[in-house]
């Protein structure tokens, strides 16, 4: 911390007062730490037998012409020191002047068999007292310099006060060589600061004062902080609650020393052998221990490890998910991830308590009886009727409005207007087109617009024939009237897609627009792959698969099957049989690319980024449209790590581009659908993203909020499942560390903050302090741990499920972790 050598002890003094503000009283009894590397037994100076250190090379005398007379022997000298730097030497509460110099000076007083008087005097001058004779020696954490030597002597180096490096508990940081590429903090313009910049190619963060970059370090704002061994030591001690510790040895030198006046010969003699039999005998380490001790902070609880989950790099893009301590996530990555916080925010990334999830073994009670941290809690799920939810009254953030939330569901959008229409229901999803009308028309309801960006789209497996043909898709992209089938079963404000994002999301619409419709080219194809018409006309058999529930995407699913039926008849001569799945099956069939034949699906926007809709799709992973293709998910893999949406345009033209040419499915229509209310229903708002904030909903007088939706839930462990019915419920009970805002923005939630790296490849993430779960545990880091281990780690004994497909988890990252 130096500006010149001589400055040392002068400029430590200042930053071990800006740590506790209460003056000298506080500076007495300040704890302190520091590792026994700083001992000079673990620096480069030479050791003795026993591995003990000695003394730094000295200049030899020259030799003398005679024999000198023996020196006269040593039985007291008066030791000089200023007791106002702790640990070294201070003043207790009896006014006795203890300290680590002190307990040292006496040791090597008693080895070397002569008595000590101290006296206690001012720092300024300290030296030029010395060299008049006002005492013999000086120890008080005294620097050994080239410009002292000029006026006093110095005995061999005692303790090593140079640059050292702090970290968090746990942190894979062990030495300034591991520091490329990290954020370093500093006290600006000190040595820390100049030895940093000049010698690592880490992001040097300057601060007025150290104590604010060691809080930046707690917060988890930068990854190290360097700074002289003392000072750092003194901080760790006297707030072992932020989890920092010191590693390696200092990699500065600045060594302490007893200095001598120069014309006593017989006392530095005296000294140095005393000093070297303190440490040959343990002494030192005894009086080492006593001050700064070697134990960073007590051993954490058994039920409070930290836990880490890692992975090799291959598909995979999270390599690592470490609790850092118990209040802070850090998520590494192979490759960046710009759109990590909106994945975060994201349903199936939320948080349950990791001995739940460990008890449930990750399944069985776990798929219905979610604990989260949310406003409302399960109090039972009725099957074929209702999920009951309860108000959660320790919930850290607003409480919900009503006491007792309903969830219940009916197939056809008639029946739910029908129960909003006659009070059993309070808020409704996905009103059928053709009562859009009717609820505007009504003074008794809200007309409720969703402003959630939607594809609806037929797709086909390329494993199964025809389909392995990439003409006959070509056919279908061509063979189909996307255009009458917006203008007769979809509401207004719907379009025909021009590509498979909507246009809405930043690279959604780049690259060539969808095939036009034209039976002429696509017969043509069929024909050039073989596909010739029979007597009657058909050129194959096929089958469209739907699930008969109303969609954003797709709000009359039954009439648009028919649709496409006879489109395909007509147009192309292909003979379609329509298949009504049950809604789950219909989910698990087509998404594991099992379905022979076409399929209607679609996608709601669950973040706004284009790898929500190309990267879930078209990963590596995703089996869904039989085997994936390298021309589109490779582009996508290079694309999903450049934030600059400008600069990552190129690639996702290439990769739209590709989708047309190899045709994976046909993008049919953007939906614009809406919700209704009740007109009491005060906030009634339908959201971007996911269900509405329904804690918020106040309904008239009544304590109870009847939501009423298009479908059951599969199951409610959100981890394993796609199904929009499952997602909402989860929403209700559980969060995760960010949420999504009324615009669809990524805001803080469970976690405070969360900062990444320079190049998205690290995420460190602060937990909020104090949040409770529905069984009363309290949220901490390795409950975030466990419940992304469960999802994301194929190899995780809790990596179970309700399918065990853990479609997004898989999808949104590339690929699991430690996947086969």
């Amino acid at each position: 911390m130096m500006s010149a050598p001589v400055a040392s002890r002068m400029l430590l003094v200042p930053f071990s007062h800006s740590i506790s503000q209460g003056g000298d009283q506080m500076q007495k009894h300040r704890k302190w730490l520091v590792v026994t590397l700083f001992v000079l037994a673990a620096l480069t100076l030479a050791a003795c037998a026993g591995g003990q250190p000695t003394a730094a090379p000295t200049e030899a005398p020259a030799p003398a012409a005679t024999e000198a007379p023996a020196a006269p022997a040593v039985t007291k000298i008066v030791v000089g020191t200023n007791a106002e730097y702790p640990p070294f030497e201070s003043v207790d509460d009896a006014g006795n002047i203890v300290g680590f110099d002190i307990d040292l000076m006496n040791a090597i007083a008693e080895a070397a068999g002569f008595e000590v008087e101290y006296v206690n005097t001012r720092w300024d001058g300290i030296f030029v007292a010395l060299a008049s004779g006002e005492f013999d020696a000086v120890i008080s954490a005294a620097t050994i310099t080239d410009e002292r030597k000029q006026t006093v002597d110095f005995s061999d180096p005692y303790f090593n006060a140079g640059q050292s490096l702090a970290v968090k508990i746990g942190s894979d940081i062990k030495s300034p060589d591991d520091l490329a590429g990290k954020r370093v903090g500093v006290q600006l313009g000190t040595t820390g600061d100049i030895w940093a910049t000049e010698n690592t190619d880490a992001e040097v963060v300057r601060y007025d004062e150290i104590t604010l970059a060691f809080q930046a370090l707690a917060n988890g704002d930068v990854d190290a902080v360097i700074n002289d061994a003392p000072t750092s030591a003194d901080i760790i001690r006297a707030n072992p609650e932020w989890g920092v510790t010191l590693v390696g040895e200092p990699f500065t030198d600045e060594l302490y020393g007893i200095a001598v006046r120069k014309d006593a010969p017989e006392i530095l003699a005296a000294i140095n052998e005393g000093l070297a039999q303190v440490r040959a005998s343990g002494k030192y380490d005894e009086i080492y221990n006593k001050w700064f001790g070697t134990q960073v902070a007590a051993p954490a609880p058994a039920e409070e490890e930290l836990l880490v989950v890692e992975a090799p790099c291959a598909n995979n893009k999270v390599q690592k998910i470490e609790a850092v301590d118990m209040m802070t996530v850090r998520v590494t990555m192979c490759k960046p991830d710009p759109a990590f916080l909106a994945k975060a925010a994201f349903t199936p990334f939320f948080i349950q308590p990791r001995e739940w999830i460990e008890q449930t073994g990750g399944t069985g009670e776990l798929l219905e009886h979610p604990i989260g941290t949310g406003p409302y809690m399960i109090d039972s799920w009725n099957r074929g009727d209702s999920i009951i939810f309860k108000r959660f009254d320790d919930y850290w953030g607003e409480p919900a409005k009503t006491e007792t939330l309903v969830f219940r569901w009916a197939t056809e959008g008639a029946a739910r207007l029908l129960e909003l229409q006659a009070g059993t229901a309070d808020y409704i999803t996905k009103l059928s087109p053709d009562d859009y009308d009717t609820v505007k028309n009504d003074p008794n309801l809200q007309f409720l617009p969703v402003p959630n960006p939607n594809i609806m789209y037929l797709a086909m497996t390329n494993t199964f024939e025809p389909w392995n043909d990439v003409r006959v898709r070509k056919a279908i992209a061509m063979g189909i009237d996307r255009q009458r089938i917006v203008d007769n079963f979809y509401p207004e404000g719907s379009e025909v897609a021009s590509h498979f994002t909507p246009c809405s999301i930043p690279n959604g619409c780049v690259g060539e627009p969808w095939y036009e419709f034209n039976p002429e080219e696509a017969n043509r194809l069929l024909d050039e792959a073989g596909l010739t018409k029979d007597a009657n006309g058909i050129r194959f058999k096929t089958k469209i698969f739907y699930r008969d529930v109303f969609r954003v995407y797709l709000p009359e699913p039954g009439l648009v099957a028919v649709e496409i039926q006879n489109q395909l008849k007509e147009n192309l001569g292909i003979d379609a049989e329509v298949v009504v799945m049950e809604s789950g099956q219909f989910i698990a069939e087509s998404t594991a690319g099992k379905l022979d034949g076409l399929y209607m699906l679609g996608w709601g926007a669950d973040y706004l980024h284009v790898t929500n809709f190309l990267d879930f799709h078209f990963s590596r992973s995703n089996p869904q449209f039989g085997d994936p293709h390298p021309e589109i998910y490779e582009v996508l893999e290079q694309a999903s790590t450049i934030a600059d949406p400008e600069e990552a345009a190129p690639l996702y033209e290439q990769a739209n581009n590709a989708i047309r040419e190899l045709v994976p499915m046909v993008p049919i229509a953007h939906g614009a659908p809406a919700d209704a209310a009740r007109a009491d229903v005060q906030n009634a708002k339908a959201a971007v993203l996911g269900p509405p904030d329904l804690w918020t909903f106040i309904p008239g007088d009544r304590d109870t909020l009847v939501y009423l939706k298009a479908a059951e839930p599969i199951s409610l462990y959100c981890m394993d499942e796609t199904d929009g019915e499952s997602l909402d419920a989860c929403k209700m009970v559980t969060e995760g560390l960010y949420k999504y805002n009324a615009d669809g923005e990524a805001v803080p939630t469970l976690a405070t903050s969360c900062e990444a790296n320079e190049d998205a490849t690290v995420w460190t993430c602060h937990l909020r302090e104090g949040v409770k779960f529905h069984d009363g545990s309290t949220l901490d880091a390795n409950d975030v741990v466990r419940s992304w281990d469960a999802g994301l780690n194929a190899a995780s004994p809790y990596h179970v499920g309700n399918t065990g497909a853990f479609e997004y988890p898989s999808y949104l990252f590339d690929a699991l972790m430690n996947a086969e």
